[in-house]
């Protein structure tokens, strides 16, 4: 019985030994962990108020930084810091030139028939499809399908982030609504949105000014100027913090049962063109040409002119000077002139003779006829 009790004093205090030992490596571990949970606290700490608070801008994006919700500041390129999140929060913007393509206006439908992948009877239907394909109707109540590139860039992004409605990243797609009722996407709000949005209205305002002729071929450069104009207005009004920096019509035609019509009208405005030019061609060459003679002409004119009265003034002078001979001595100038007009008259005959006058009759003329050849002919 005695040994029996001693037996189970000694199991009790092997018991609480062991016992004690365990809640002595419990603590020890606890208080390890509790420094260890402690240090990493205390480094967490340290490093949201240092290292984790900086950033980085690139050249291509400016940061808004936003403090419990309310923005706070801009940050150009460069390194910067402030409270991590969530006391504030970095929204980055992008700065470099961004490209939006319109399309609400372009027939889904007929595309591949535009580029001449498929003929257009096998794609163009009798009508348009309502909802599916865009379009435009002009001044004179046509209608035409257009789509256009806009090339911006952002230079104000505070204006640009708070008012545009833009998503939490505004570098990536607007946001999408969801229909809370079917649960089935009614849009997309956000700052690409908002600027189709005005160009679509700018678009839809001019397109209905002008004549169909004039938007499609005429005069698109002046449609697609006029339209950049008051898209370039609206945007300088509604002040988001954008600048246009291209607008291009991409694509611009009539419905494709039209275009062969619009086509064909085309060529004959090109064939008429080419005619007139042709005429204007044709008239410049033929008055050059008339000119040209005219002004020969009347230089000849001129030459024929000059010569006349050099002629006239040269028997002016001669004239003059025979007068003043001549009264001098009449008998010797007369004679002198009556040779001279004989010797003109008589040019062509071989053989002359002159027989002066002689009133008294006391002189002896003889003439020899048939004299000897001049030149004699040589023998063969």
């Amino acid at each position: 019985m005695a040994d029996s009790n001693n037996k189970m004093a000694i199991s009790t205090s092997e018991a609480d030994g062991q016992y004690k030992a365990g809640i002595d490596a419990l603590t020890k571990g606890l208080h390890i962990a509790f420094i260890l949970l402690s240090c990493l606290i205390a480094f967490l700490i340290i490093w949201y108020f240092t290292g984790g608070g900086y950033y980085e801008v690139k050249p291509q994006e400016n940061v808004i930084v936003e403090r419990f919700g309310k923005v706070v500041e801009k940050h150009d390129a460069g390194y910067y810091w402030s409270f991590p999140y969530p006391v504030s929060k970095i929204i980055r913007i992008p700065i470099s030139k961004q490209t939006l393509t319109l399309s609400s206006f372009w027939h889904k439908s007929d595309v591949k028939a535009v580029k001449g992948e498929q003929p257009p009877a096998a794609a163009a239907g009798p009508t348009l499809s309502a909802g599916k394909d865009g379009y435009l109707l002009t001044g004179d109540a046509n209608i035409i399908h257009n789509e256009w590139e806009l090339v911006y860039s952002v230079t104000d992004p505070m204006k640009y982030y708070l008012k545009c409605l833009c998503p939490s990243e505004p570098a990536r797609f607007d946001e999408t609504i969801i229909n809370p009722v079917s649960r089935k996407p009614i849009g997309t709000r956000g700052p690409r949105t908002l600027i189709q949005a005005l160009l679509e209205n700018s678009v839809i305002k001019v397109t209905a000014t002008q004549q169909v002729d004039a938007a499609l071929y005429k005069k698109s450069s002046d449609y697609m100027a006029e339209v950049r104009g008051m898209f370039e207005k609206d945007i300088i009004e509604w002040d988001i913090g954008i600048k246009v920096e291209n607008l291009n019509l991409k694509s611009n035609t009539a419905p494709l049962n039209t275009v062969s019509a619009f086509q064909e009208v085309i060529d004959a405005e090109l064939q008429s063109a080419t005619e007139k030019e042709n005429a204007k061609a044709y008239a410049v060459t033929v008055v050059g040409d008339a000119d040209s003679e005219a002004s020969r002409i009347l230089a000849d004119a001129k030459v024929y002119r000059t010569q006349i009265v050099s002629d006239i003034e040269a028997e002016q002078i001669y004239f003059k000077k025979i007068l003043e001979e001549y009264r001098k001595n009449p008998r010797s100038v007369l004679i002198a002139l009556y040779t001279d007009t004989v010797s003109n008259l008589l040019e062509n005959v071989k053989e002359k003779y002159i027989i002066p006058e002689d009133s008294n009759g006391s002189h002896e003329v003889r003439i020899m006829l048939n004299p000897e050849p001049r030149y004699q002919k040589k023998d063969k």
